[in-house]
Formats: structure tokens, sequence, C-alpha cells
């Protein structure tokens, strides 16, 4: 069983500084993720084709890579026309590039109070464009392809290939 913790002044500097070391390292490494990006490009070839034609109910991931010790994973995501992610902060960091196509990314604010994420605006993601959002709910979005062609999306996440489907999506209620 854990003692209890004093809440005192010195522990108050301590954790903020410990936060703070974990917010600049995770900047430094979504800033070298991002600028790795634009060399992939050339992973669009991995989509199986039949992926690019036959429509699924939802978007799909393909596996391009995983850290054999659970750092992180790489996967390209297949979007139909209308297809989207649920509104969501995250787990872990991600980093993504549009590859192919035009996909939409809706802004959220999250309301502590009310305990749902307000709408920001949205703002259309091309192919080349990359973006980067640390874990929490400082970067709530919904991305989602609303062309009439199909788009193709790199994502690399912190987290191990296995746990993709339940520790990357941080849901969340939209107002």
């Amino acid at each position: 069983m854990l003692a209890p913790i004093d809440h005192s002044t010195p522990v108050r500097r301590f954790s903020a500084n410990v936060s703070q070391l974990m917010q600049a390292k995770q900047m430094a490494l979504l800033d070298g993720l991002s600028a790795l990006m634009n060399d992939a490009d050339a992973l669009l070839a991995l989509v199986p084709p039949e992926a690019l034609t036959t429509r699924s109910a939802s978007y799909t991931r393909h596996l391009v890579c995983a850290d054999e010790h659970g750092s992180y994973s790489a996967m390209l995501l297949v979007w139909h026309p209308g297809q989207h992610s649920p509104v969501h902060g995250h787990k872990t960091w991600c980093t993504y590039k549009v590859l192919q196509g035009t996909l939409t990314e809706h802004h959220y604010h999250w309301n502590d109070a009310d305990g749902l994420a307000e709408p920001r605006g949205a703002v259309q993601r091309r192919s080349g464009d990359v973006v980067s959002a640390p874990a929490g709910l400082t970067a709530i979005h919904r991305l989602g392809n609303e062309s009439e062609t199909v788009a193709v999306s790199l994502h690399v996440y912190g987290v191990e290939r296995d746990r993709i489907a339940t520790h990357v999506n941080l849901l969340v209620q939209a107002a």
C-alpha cells in the first residue's frame, strides 16, 4: 500500500518540472517525426490494391512497421469517401501525413466543466500535409474523407502494434 503523498510546495514544483520535461521530450519527438515524414511517400505503394477499390464500413488500417520493443507502430489508413474517425483525443502521441487525396480535420476544444468537446472549426489536409498531436485532450479532432476520391494517410503512434485498436484514440463526446 502506498503512503499518503505530501502535496507541499516542493512536491508541486517537482511534479511541474517532471511534467515540463516530459512535454519537452514529447515535442522534440514529434518534431523529429514530422521531419521524417518528408521521406514517407514511397510507403503509399504498400497499400493493398483491394483496399483502394473495395469500400469497407469504416476506414481501414494496414500495419507498415512496428518497433520490436513496442515503442511505436506505423499504419497506413485508407479512407473512402464519407468515412470518418470518431471525435477523439489521444492516449499517446501521433504524427500523420496525408499521402493521397484530401482529408478534413475537424478541431475541438475540451470543456472540462461540461465534459464535452466543443467544435472549433475544420482544416483541409491535402497530400503532403503533416500533423502531430501530443497525448491528452489538447488536440481533440475528428479526421475524415469528405471528398469524392479515396484518401490515404500514414500514421505513427507511440504504442505497440497489438494495442493500436485500443490504446490510441481517447474517445470523447462532442457538444
